[in-house]
């Protein structure tokens, strides 16, 4: 888990202030990953939070695209997309809110390094995601490509620390009992007994 100043590190690397509600996401900036849907669902959590802002680290297809959508007026200031960086655990302290808006996703490393982290994950029910994300429990999870729902789930968890503060606390407990090292390779010991 990091600690107070590791998250006062992070932020002063992104030229953050202690007031900035930040949701971050990391991801190919590819189709799958639906950040317009995610940019127009921040634009609503944007009008409702004024602080808030939506860091994005990654690379892709789309970046022309988000890039241009970040820069009208109810996004400008508000949104960076930092490319691809090698320093993404540096900077993920920075964080109060994880985002991932997939709609389809496997088990995402990134979601469980987040919940690892002991920060609040905001999620579509996308692929293996319900699997590991406890809606209500654990953090958000919405449907997919509904920026409605999820710009609801953003502006509820932005505005609310303690839901942040539990959320973050119960993710990190599951990541701790459930998707350990240890863990993943017992469970394959007791499948190879079985077969």
């Amino acid at each position: 888990r990091p600690a107070p100043a590791d998250r006062r590190r992070a932020r002063a690397l992104l030229g953050l202030d202690d007031q900035a509600v930040v949701a971050f996401s990391v991801a190919r900036l590819d189709p799958v990953k639906d950040f317009p849907s995610l940019l127009e669902a921040f634009s609503q959590m944007r009008a409702a939070v004024p602080t808030a802002r939506l860091l994005i680290v990654g690379d892709g297809p789309e970046r022309a695209a988000l890039e241009t959508r970040a820069a009208r007026p109810d996004l400008a200031g508000a949104v960076s997309l930092l490319g691809l960086r090698p320093d993404v655990r540096a900077l993920l302290p920075a964080a109060d809110i994880y985002v991932n808006s997939s709609i389809s996703e496997g088990i995402s490393i990134t979601i469980l390094e987040a919940m690892a982290a002991a920060i609040p994950v905001v999620a579509t029910a996308a692929g293996g995601t319900p699997e590991v994300l406890a809606d209500g429990a654990t953090g958000v999870l919405v449907p997919v490509r509904n920026h409605g729902r999820l710009a609801e789930a953003l502006i509820a968890v932005g505005a609310d620390p303690s839901a942040r503060s539990r959320f973050g606390m119960l993710g990190r407990q599951r990541v701790e009992t459930s998707f350990t090292l240890q863990r993943m390779v017992a469970e394959y010991a007791q499948l190879y007994h079985r077969l």
